[in-house]
């Protein structure tokens, strides 16, 4: 027996030919009960192989006739995970443990088995024996890492990684765990560093090009973020989240920016749900609706198992109006990220205001990223400087940086504040301790879980109140870190309230700001500049094209067929998108000539080619926000489609607010009906053009002063109650003549 090819089969395993072996010793295998190595070997070149039954087999085999050995049991262990018996492989662990209590890979193997099933405090015990039994190896250490944090014990995590990159200054991994460590708890710079080290370690280390390249895409820093995206990928071409993530940079670049590495996409790992949250982004902006369902999907499955990093509930709010299902995620995404962070310990000073008076100015800190030509600015600056500066003290604590220096509605929103405070080089830790020093009484959002949201700030308490104003449509699903929601009584009917997390702040007439010093462009271009039929119905939406359904567009498209005068007007800012939404219509039987794409304008330019449209089609479930605001300013009017979510009743809520609630639909068919009576009514529209330029300035969507008249009487009244130590609750601003 003698003559068995043994070490010929060992020697054949160590240099990566598995088939080999097998070959060596199948005509041997009747001999095994007297020469168990033969199934040892046997076992590990079929399992190398992927013939997972045969080599569990094999294993099995062996430990009949050696039940002490402890290689036989880890590596049975393995094969079990692979055939998805898990129970059957804890207990071939829990074997190898009483036979080896002190091999640190037996606790490292059993850890991540415990890791897959979700137990993670099981890992725990095993990573942290691990670590105790090979402190020489950063595995152990960067595994327990991810295990804390897989229990929200983000600080413990932090500090074990700390330690790890002190004891293993040369692991490319435990470093950029780190810089992920840093990045969760808003230490930017921190994160950078590490990701710079891990770099360092390992050039080769494509997750952290990833990891970078989002970070400085966050900072803003959007010419680096693509160029490490770009080496990401150059790393490794098959890396699906690498692509992925310099697609959505290159996409969110200047246009006509691309590159090869856009050209193919390998598809996307369903279990990993940073990636799929990135596609569904993706897809949704360009009207590849298909894939965003499917990315959708395999997100919602993720979340059922309790996964959420990947959720985006701000995007979800264009495929869903179920407010209690928007709740839902919201809060279970907020769980996993923020929940650690949250606490209802008051900072000392706070005690002193319960009881007290008034504050002869109360201070007011308003957060945000977007102190300059954006949405929210374009909003708030005539509120801003209509404030009663005699009882309100405002202060800007600005995260956002402009390398390129200030535009001029930034420098109008800076002069309007009482001070400005430029948070965007601080960690979330040192904004909080500023905002702290200030004496900032109610800290008020203005960006919720849209781009470059520091919601980590808020999750760590900056002011005795805290709300949330205008940027995000929803709740925000912090129920310790966001005591109000400020709305109307459209956005948020009574009956809905339970679906926010928050108390909800009824505030009169509308909800939403709005700036009588917002420039219309003098001069209306023709529509032959434009590229519209000169006597075609113009229906137009200058939303953002991930609010553009599959159900809206076809929609939109049966009513062309009714109306074949007409065309429709869109954005035609996302070469990807124009390209889908021509096929689209097509497949509905309509020619891509009807649909007509207009280029980016600067703000009063593009108020001013409004002009030359006759109807504003809304969106849904995400409705037209500054973009409704912008068209019934310009004098269009604009029709809608309410549902029950925040995002699906902006529209209504801006049109009660115009006088105009007739041009609210309850239903998608209502929406048809409107649409295809008032184009066929010239007059109709007139009348409601007519009635738009007669009252805009009575109407409280436009009344500034009167709006900031009600927004300092809710934080008076939130203010009240918070000083008579009561907790909050929903109520109403009674209003103002």
């Amino acid at each position: 027996m003698s003559a068995i090819p043994l070490a010929q089969a060992a020697q054949a395993l160590r240099q990566g030919r598995s088939d080999q072996a097998v070959e060596l010793l199948d005509p041997w295998m009747a001999d095994a009960l007297e020469h168990p190595e033969l199934l040892q070997l046997m076992g590990v070149a079929l399992m190398r192989l992927g013939q997972l039954e045969r080599a569990q087999e094999c294993m099995q085999r062996l430990l009949l006739i050696r039940p002490d050995n402890l290689t036989g049991w880890v590596n049975l262990a393995g094969i079990q995970t692979e055939l998805g018996q898990t129970t059957q492989a804890l207990q071939s662990f829990a074997h190898a443990a009483e036979l080896a209590p002190n091999q640190p890979a037996v606790h490292f193997n059993r850890g991540n088995l415990f890791m897959q099933l979700g137990q993670f405090e099981s890992a725990l015990g095993s990573f942290r024996r691990a670590v105790e039994l090979a402190p020489d190896r950063p595995d152990p250490a960067c595994n327990l890492a991810v295990a804390l944090g897989a229990l929200s014990r983000y600080t413990e995590a932090l500090q074990v990684l700390q330690d790890a990159v002190v004891r293993h200054p040369d692991s490319a991994g435990a470093w950029n765990l780190l810089g992920m460590a840093w990045q969760r708890e808003g230490h930017a710079q921190n994160a950078l560093d590490s990701y710079s080290r891990a770099l360092e370690c390992n050039p080769a280390q494509t997750d952290t090009y990833v990891s970078l390249a989002l970070l400085l895409s966050q900072l803003q820093q959007d010419q680096n973020a693509r160029r490490v995206a770009l080496r990401g990928v150059q790393s490794n071409p098959d890396h699906a989240i690498a692509v992925q993530t310099l697609r959505a940079l290159m996409l969110r670049g200047p246009e006509g920016d691309s590159t090869e590495w856009l050209e193919t996409t390998p598809e996307p790992d369903t279990e990993d749900q940073i990636a799929l949250g990135l596609l569904f982004e993706l897809d949704m902006k360009a009207c590849n609706w298909a894939a965003a369902e499917r990315d959708l999907m395999a997100l919602d499955r993720l979340g059922e198992r309790g996964y959420w990093d990947g959720a985006d509930p701000w995007r979800r709010m264009s495929y869903s109006q179920d407010a209690a299902k928007l709740r839902t995620v919201t809060e279970a995404v907020c769980g996993a990220r923020y929940a650690p962070l949250q606490n209802k310990i008051e900072y000392p000073a706070w005690r002193a205001y319960i009881g007290g008076a008034r504050p002869e100015r109360l201070r007011i800190g308003y957060f945000s990223s977007d102190f300059h030509q954006h949405a929210t600015s374009m909003l708030i600056a005539g509120m801003l400087e209509q404030h009663d500066r005699k009882r309100f003290e405002i202060v800007a604590f600005c995260s956002g940086s402009y390398p390129r220096g200030e535009d001029s509605l930034r420098k109008r929103v800076r002069a309007a504040f009482d001070s400005f405070e430029q948070v965007d080089q601080l960690d979330d830790a040192g904004a909080v301790r500023l905002a702290r020093e200030r004496g900032i009484h109610i800290a008020v959002d203005l960006k919720g879980h849209t781009a470059n949201g520091r919601m980590g700030i808020f999750a760590r308490r900056v002011a005795p109140l805290q709300m949330h104003y205008l940027g995000y449509p929803g709740t925000l699903g912090m129920p310790g870190a966001i005591d109000y929601l400020l709305a109307d009584r459209i956005v948020v009917p009574p009956p809905l309230c339970v679906h926010y997390s928050e108390k909800i702040i009824e505030l009169p007439g509308s909800y939403q700001a709005n700036d009588r010093r917002r420039l219309i462009g003098p001069r209306i271009p023709s529509r032959a500049e434009l590229g519209l039929p000169q006597d075609a119905f113009v229906f137009c939406c200058f939303n953002d094209t991930a609010k553009i359904t599959r159900e809206v567009f076809a929609l939109w498209m049966n009513l062309l067929r009714q109306r074949p005068d007409s065309v429709l007007w869109l954005l035609g800012s996302r070469a990807d998108a124009v390209r889908n939404l021509q096929a689209a219509a097509i497949e509905c039987g309509i020619a891509s000539d009807r649909l007509v794409f207009a280029p980016h304008m600067p703000a009063p330019q593009h108020l001013a080619r409004h002009a030359q449209a006759d109807l504003f089609l809304d969106t849904w479930p995400c409705n037209a926000h500054t973009t409704g605001s912008d068209a019934l300013w310009a004098g269009l009017p604009l029709l809608t489609c309410a549902g029950e979510s925040f995002s699906s009743r902006v529209g209504a809520s801006l049109l009660h607010a115009c006088g105009l609630p007739e041009l609210v639909a309850d239903d998608p068919q209502a929406y048809l009906d409107s649409a295809l009576a008032l184009s066929a009514a010239p007059h109709l529209l007139h009348a409601l053009r007519q009635r738009l330029a007669d009252t805009r300035l009575q109407v409280p969507l436009f009344d500034t002063e009167r709006f900031a008249r009600h927004l300092e009487s809710a934080y008076d009244l939130a203010w009240s109650r918070f000083r008579q130590g009561l907790e909050p609750a929903h109520f109403t601003v009674p209003p103002r003549s």
